[in-house]
């Protein structure tokens, strides 16, 4: 079995929507999303396939897909919330009553 590396690509260009929201991806691996002309977040994007992953300076994380020219983002899934029981209160002994002996 042959091993062969996956290969980072990187594309230039800049995708707006209707609310304002610019985001532009450079050839160096950054990106600049802007809302109504003014920076908003920017960081650096890594991409494989028609997949893209932008990860924010500030620690946020967007991932989405480049297809045919169309750039869609999403917030990646939140974690799943494990379901917390209460605590039973654990019975102490009391110097009350008689302890077994071992």
């Amino acid at each position: 079995m042959k091993y062969y590396p996956k290969i980072a690509r990187r594309v230039s260009g800049v995708w707006a929507s209707a609310d304002g929201v610019a985001l532009e991806l450079r050839m160096d691996g950054r990106f600049e999303e802007r809302h109504d002309d003014e920076v908003a977040f920017t960081g650096h994007y890594e991409m494989e396939g028609d997949d893209v992953r932008l990860f924010e300076d500030g620690g946020g994380l967007l991932i989405g897909r480049l297809t045919e020219g169309r750039l869609s983002l999403t917030p990646p899934p939140r974690p799943r919330e494990t379901v917390r029981f209460p605590r039973r209160p654990q019975r102490r002994p009391s110097l009350r009553e008689p302890q077994p002996l071992y």
